[in-house]
């Protein structure tokens, strides 16, 4: 057993906060950022959504500032308020101490994963981390989840990933993995159409949580 996973909505239920960010950023650039118009993009890389809301015309350059620009009125928003998500902290510490691998695949930027991390001293947890500079195909794209399996030097079917959003769901399914939904974002009856495993925390009390420290090598 491999365990991977998502950073925004699994590691810290943030999404409330890059909501508030993409508000405060179409705010500066004369666009309304909806609740349905973030949700829809949630779990997809930057460039993908930036394409959406502006345009596919453009340039690399023009995308690089922009998600600069978001990411940074993001973390100065967020920063006061970030906190890990219940129980993850001793799943992980668990985890590593019984030498299970552990990855972290996000379509988050560096800085994003470095500000997360570091804020909630989970870096030490994990083996590998994929962040979004490192794919070209967001979510529901299965590349960030078998490109982080590859690193750890196993196969698909030897994971069990940690999603909070459909499309993040998607493509760990897509990518042939064992996807376990985490009820942050969405709430479980939303997530009871992608994924029969659901957890609302690490909390030690939940079922799944309780088989996967207590009997890891039979999932």
């Amino acid at each position: 057993m491999v365990l991977i996973f998502d950073m925004d909505g699994v590691i810290v239920d943030n999404h409330l906060w890059h909501f508030k960010a993409w508000v405060e950023f179409g705010k500066r650039h004369g666009m309304k950022i909806t609740k349905s118009g973030f949700y829809k993009h949630f779990g997809s890389t930057n460039n993908e959504v930036f394409e959406s809301i502006f345009g596919s015309e453009l340039t690399d350059s023009e995308k690089l500032s922009f998600s600069i620009e978001k990411e940074s009125i993001y973390r100065e928003l967020y920063k006061s308020a970030i906190k890990p998500v219940i129980g993850i902290e001793k799943f992980l510490k668990s985890a590593s101490g019984q030498g299970i691998l552990i990855g972290l695949a996000t379509s988050a930027p560096y800085e994003n994963v470095k500000f997360t991390l570091e804020a909630t001293c989970l870096y030490r947890y994990f083996n590998v981390i994929t962040d979004s500079t490192m794919v070209i195909r967001g979510k529901p794209d299965p590349q960030v989840y078998l490109i982080t399996a590859e690193k750890l030097g196993v196969a698909p079917r030897e994971c069990i990933v940690f999603e909070d959003s459909i499309p993040g769901i998607s493509a760990a399914r897509n990518a042939g993995m064992r996807v376990i939904g985490v009820a942050t974002t969405h709430k479980r009856e939303e997530l009871l159409m992608y994924v029969n495993e659901i957890i609302m925390n690490f909390d030690a009390s939940d079922k799944t949580i309780k088989s996967l420290l207590n009997n890891p090598e039979k999932d």
